[in-house]
């Protein structure tokens, strides 16, 4: 029975993939329709994953309210509660004016504040990244700092060549390291889908590394 499900998890993928990769390249009525079947299992796939999300943090908040953890019950009590709130107000009527309040003045404030806090520690650790320890932490430091300057109002009052520079990094400056980036990025997962279609990687379905 182990044999028949690891072999199945390690073709179906496969089978897939040469639908999906021969619909796009070629154009064959019989495999259209195939694929157009799969894409559509797919997003029924994505929405049963939701609900099994739905399900785990419902789960692990209620056991952390069930169990009166220290320092977390109270959070938990307050995400099953909005949870529970947005969920119902949602259901009834998504444009209805409760849900979209909810959305505008509590997710979205919620969401910028969050940006806000992550603002702090992006300085805190770009002030660790940019001690000029060795010549390449100079150059980084020397050019986080003009990208600063470019972005602040001040730096054009400062220095006129501030933004000048400073657009040359954002733009020509960083774009060959980006495409490079890119594509290593594209040849990984290249190599990740080959694995996947040869049965090399295992790790999705538990077995193997």
């Amino acid at each position: 029975m182990s044999f028949i499900k690891s072999t199945a998890f390690k073709y179906i993928p496969i089978l897939v993939f040469a639908i999906i990769i021969a619909d796009y390249f070629f154009s064959i009525a019989s495999l259209g329709s195939i694929a157009e079947s799969l894409r559509q299992f797919a997003v029924v796939i994505s929405n049963i994953a939701l609900g099994l999300g739905v399900i785990s943090l419902l789960r692990i908040h209620g056991r952390n309210v069930q169990r009166r953890l220290e320092g977390r019950w109270q959070y938990s009590i307050v995400t099953i509660i909005t949870f529970g709130t947005v969920f119902i107000l949602g259901t009834i009527n998504a444009n209805g004016a409760q849900y979209q309040w909810a959305f505008r003045n509590v997710y979205t404030t919620l969401e910028q504040t969050m940006y806000a806090s992550t603002g702090f520690f992006i300085v805190s650790s770009a002030y660790r990244a940019f001690r000029a320890r060795n010549i390449d932490a100079a150059l980084l430091l020397i050019a986080g700092c003009i990208v600063v300057f470019t972005n602040a109002p001040i730096g054009e009052v400062i220095w006129s060549g501030f933004p000048v520079i400073g657009d040359w990094l954002l733009g020509p400056g960083q774009l060959p390291g980006y495409r490079v980036l890119m594509l290593i990025a594209g040849f990984g997962t290249i190599v990740y889908a080959y694995r996947v279609i040869t049965g090399n990687e295992r790790g999705f379905f538990g077995g193997g590394d």
